[in-house]
């Protein structure tokens, strides 16, 4: 998959650079949540959408998983090039949250029967208030029934989706249980 024709929407909210998403338009998109945006946008790809992109032709190739686009989500939208950084330099902005949860929610309202991968690793675990982002998206895609969510393989040590960077692309994708769906 070549990193062309990318839709990437941006936006200043309350002072804040935010990327809201990066879609590669495609009749079979993969839709990914990260953690938040790092430098990826329309026209340069970073490290995590390369491996991404990868792994969906790895995936094409070997698993009943065909796509042929992708569009990337996150649980928050501030672009911060270290998940530490947004512990250290930044406070939970409920604007930027809102505007997040309304960007994800139209891309499930358009894409409620997909595969929706989770891949935000456990840099969560030291900022508190992105579990709480976690926790609400996680709640918004138990309201779509015919959605499934996968990961990289096994969870982490900590019970978390892997982050793709450091991953082997012999890794399949494993499905989620959402905490949020009731059985």
């Amino acid at each position: 998959m070549d990193y062309n024709s990318i839709t990437c929407k941006k936006e200043k909210i309350d002072g804040h650079c935010c990327r809201l998403y990066l879609q590669k338009e495609g009749e079979r998109p993969l839709t990914v949540i990260g953690l938040n945006p790092s430098t990826a946008d329309d026209s340069t790809s970073d490290a995590t959408m390369r491996k991404i992109m990868k792994f969906i032709e790895k995936w094409d190739e070997r698993t009943s998983y065909h796509f042929d686009s992708f569009i990337m989500l996150n649980l928050y939208p501030l672009i911060e090039t270290s998940p530490d950084l947004l512990k250290v330099n930044h406070k939970f902005n409920p604007l930027l949250h809102a505007r997040n949860i309304e960007i994800i929610t139209m891309f499930l309202d358009k894409y409620a029967n997909t595969e929706v991968l989770l891949c935000y690793g456990d840099s969560i675990e030291s900022v508190k208030w992105l579990k709480n982002c976690r926790d609400e998206v996680l709640e918004l895609l138990a309201k779509y029934k015919d959605i499934s969510l996968i990961t990289f393989g096994e969870l982490t040590r900590m019970n978390n989706p892997r982050h793709p960077c450091r991953l082997s692309y012999c890794i399949n994708p494993k499905p989620f249980p959402n905490p949020f769906v009731e059985h």
